[in-house]
């Protein structure tokens, strides 16, 4: 058996990545934020080799507490899945009055977070054979690629997500393992406070392209973590 863990598993992509993990044959720790998000405890209710986990990544303390109770009930790790993740205030530009708390609490979250998550759970992954993290990213984040002039606090965060999964794949590299920055794409979900319903995506396909990208799809492991699309198209850093 194989096991894997998932953040931000309320809904959404999360969601389906744990019931497709679960198909998959996984033992899935699925974390979430808000217990009363009932989706996964039904979920898991129908499924044997799925387990409720809640978790604020933003906070040490309930990281650390997280990471306890998976090493109390999973003997190792082979995929871990940073999927957890908030978008913050869509500003048009520099011009409008900007919310730096927020943004604060965005990157905290989004690139922050994710870091407390893969070395908190670091001795279970080098447990594991394939000691594999998948940090769910954005296109928003490509330095490379950026055209917007606003979403300040999103696609800094992002940015910041890219480069923590580089160093952090600079140490699995080394142990057998690798880290992938993931783009979901335009997914219809409910990051923005209400369904996206401009969005084409849905969260199933976006999850199955994620795990045929990551799972199904041979990728050599180089110096740097390969940073992706859901349907396996590299990013411009």
């Amino acid at each position: 058996m194989k096991y894997a863990l998932v953040t931000g598993c309320d809904h959404g992509v999360g969601l389906s990545l744990a019931a497709q993990l679960s198909d998959r044959g996984y033992l899935v720790a699925a974390c979430r934020l808000d217990d009363q998000e009932t989706q996964i405890e039904s979920l898991a209710a129908q499924r044997q080799n799925i387990r409720v986990f809640d978790v604020d990544i933003s906070l040490d303390e309930s990281v650390a507490a997280l990471c306890r109770a998976v090493e109390a009930a999973f003997p190792a790790l082979d995929l871990v899945i940073n999927n957890a993740g908030i978008l913050g205030r869509m500003e048009s530009g520099p011009d409008e009055a900007l919310d730096y708390a927020l943004m604060q609490r965005v990157i905290n979250v989004n690139a922050v977070g994710t870091l407390r998550v893969t070395t908190g759970l670091l001795p279970l992954l080098r447990k594991g054979t394939d000691k594999t993290v998948v940090n769910i990213s954005s296109e928003a984040g490509s330095i490379a690629d950026c055209e917007r002039v606003g979403w300040f606090g999103y696609c800094m965060s992002k940015a910041a997500n890219n480069m923590q999964g580089a160093l952090i794949h600079n140490t699995l590299r080394r142990e057998g393992g690798r880290v992938f920055q993931v783009h979901p794409g335009h997914v219809a979900t409910f990051m923005r406070g209400h369904l996206d319903t401009t969005a084409r995506i849905t969260p199933e396909v976006s999850a199955s392209g994620i795990l045929r990208t990551v799972l199904d799809t041979p990728h050599e492991v180089g110096e740097r973590p390969l940073y992706l699309d859901y349907t396996g198209k590299e990013l411009p850093w």
